[in-house]
């Protein structure tokens, strides 16, 4: 019986790449559930039968890109073995990979644009959310050391996040991206009171 859960498992993973990759290729209002499983190679009631309708499989296909970053972040809060400036720039640095990751699969659709931003948009924002959540403990944390001060850790991380979260939006080089990330944690650690 273990089996067959596990094959249904996947078979939900291999939907949500499906589904993904037509929402990105044709955006939500274009997609269709027969466009979903045609990429997956199914009929539309093995769609409908895991996911009810189209809204509710883009909702799991949003969540589905956060479930990635999680553990990873989750893993770096917690070692309290690394020292926490070493942490926080980790934090970027994940910020950098999983958003350059995202902009190499964005290129390879690029029939609506605006939809296109927006989509991502949608699919990152549990992202920040859960990066702002890390880099505030990992804030506290150093706060609590006396490494860092700050009346607002959580404003403070929201305020960095949601810099990153722009920065990531716009079409630059990696290389400018590296640089405005690097400007980004330079400026959060100021304002915190080490200048690094």
């Amino acid at each position: 019986m273990s089996k067959r859960i596990n094959d249904t498992q996947l078979r939900r993973k291999q939907i949500l790449k499906s589904a993904r990759k037509v929402f990105l290729e044709k955006g939500f209002q274009g997609a269709t559930i027969d466009d979903i499983a045609k990429e997956e190679g199914v009929v539309r009631g093995t769609i409908l039968y895991h996911y009810k309708t189209k809204e509710l499989l883009m909702e799991a296909v949003l969540e589905e890109g956060s479930r990635e970053w999680t553990p990873l972040l989750t893993d770096l809060v917690a070692k309290h073995e690394i020292p926490i400036m070493e942490r926080i720039d980790r934090i970027f640095t994940l910020c950098e990979a999983y958003f350059a990751d995202e902009k190499l699969e964005m290129d390879q659709y690029t029939r609506e644009p605006e939809e296109m931003r927006f989509l991502l948009d949608q699919m990152r924002l549990k992202n920040f959310y859960q990066q702002t959540e890390g880099l505030t403990e990992l804030l506290k944390e150093g706060i609590q050391a006396g490494e860092l001060s700050s009346d607002n850790p959580k404003a403070q991380a929201a305020s960095a996040m949601f810099a990153v979260f722009g920065i990531m939006g716009t079409d630059i080089s990696p290389e400018e991206r590296k640089v405005q990330l690097q400007a980004i944690k330079e400026q959060l650690l100021s304002s915190c009171g080490n200048g690094m």
